[in-house]
């Protein structure tokens, strides 16, 4: 019996010792996918950063004048983020839900660092109130969910492994777990849409007066 406690209490350390190893490689790339995203932007040309994303003038020329739907805005970016968010949700049960969320993570890192340092290429010190216009106050939200995703899959993988495939109880339990965390999280993301479309707008609308 002592011997079968000790090969679990084994078992259940290393699985939490991995988990641990899963959250350093999410934070490592996350800081490695910015500071890729600032060499990127350094290795293109003037005109590359002149016209990327929210930094081409003929954007903030057209942005300073336009009239922004709130109602329509807000079911483009819905068409536009949350099928990604329903795929990372469907694998977060999978064992591919810990790459899918790192990989993601990573991404967000790297157009950020991009974006900032195109930013202070073109406009100094402006340029980063722009591109921190550009993302905020969504990214508030947005960011959480995806760094949270990532410990959910490390927490799924965990009880899968730990209650074995014929536990079918405590695997339900689990899947539960997952799906209402999911659920929740949704309900968040949608949130940041929502101040994505109506509140984001005005801010970026206001600090472009200063362009």
């Amino acid at each position: 019996m002592k011997k079968l406690l000790h090969v679990s209490w084994q078992q259940k350390n290393n699985i939490s010792r991995n988990d641990s190893i899963w959250i350093s490689i999410m934070k490592i790339l996350l800081l490695l996918s910015f500071v890729a995203g600032i060499f990127v932007a350094n290795l293109m040309g003037r005109e590359e950063i002149a016209n990327a994303g929210v930094l081409n003038d003929y954007f903030v020329e057209k942005f300073q004048y336009t009239q922004i739907n709130g109602e329509n805005l807000f079911f483009y970016i819905i068409g536009e983020r949350m099928p990604l968010l329903f795929l990372l949700f469907l694998l977060v049960f999978t064992s591919l839900g810990i790459f899918s969320g790192i990989l993601v993570v990573g991404w967000q890192g790297f157009s950020i660092g991009f974006m900032l340092s195109t930013g202070i290429a073109k406009y100094g010190v402006k340029g980063i109130i722009l591109v921190l216009g550009g993302l905020f106050p969504q990214y508030l939200l947005y960011f959480p969910v995806y760094i949270f995703y990532c410990y959910v899959a490390v927490f799924l993988r965990q009880r899968f492994f730990a209650v074995g495939r014929d536990n079918i109880s405590e695997r339900r339990f689990a899947y539960g777990i997952g799906l209402l965390i999911a659920v929740v999280l949704m309900i968040v993301f949608v949130a940041g849409i929502f101040l994505e479309s109506y509140v984001s707008p005005v801010i970026l609308k206001s600090i472009l007066k200063l362009f």
